[in-house]
């Protein structure tokens, strides 16, 4: 039998073109789609706005309800004003901004009623955007 010799190197060097032509092409298709939505992307007029001044509403901090307890009764603290009652903290949260929120910050031996009715206040005041924070001991 005779055998025939290849050259090692004539043989490795065939690709098939057809799936080579079947790629090339797949990407032009997918370069032309999507430049024509970087196209519109472009149009689009951008949310920020430039304009204005003053007080943003990212600028405010959110209030801080400090409970605390001063002789085994429950005080609601805002800044350097104090209240005691449900009601009475009702009516100074009224008064503040209600855009930035408001965050009630408790000590573990205030009992869970004065934080749920902090909570409910801040609620009953207006105030979207609440949460509960555990104040550092």
């Amino acid at each position: 039998m005779a055998r025939k010799r290849f050259k090692r190197g004539s043989h490795l060097g065939a690709l098939p073109l057809t799936s080579m032509i079947d790629v090339v092409f797949l990407l032009l298709v997918y370069f032309l789609v999507t430049a024509n939505f970087a196209q519109q992307e472009r149009d689009l007029s951008s949310a920020v706005q430039a304009e204005g001044g003053g007080v943003r509403v990212s600028d405010l901090q959110p209030q801080i309800v400090e409970i605390v307890l001063s002789n085994s009764v429950v005080e609601f603290r805002i800044a350097s004003r104090a209240v005691r009652s449900q009601e009475a903290l009702v009516g100074l949260l009224k008064s503040l901004p209600k855009e930035p929120g408001v965050a009630i910050r408790a000590r573990r031996d205030v009992p869970i009623s004065a934080v749920a009715a902090a909570m409910q206040a801040s609620q009953d005041a207006g105030f979207s955007r609440r949460s509960y924070v555990p104040a550092d001991e």
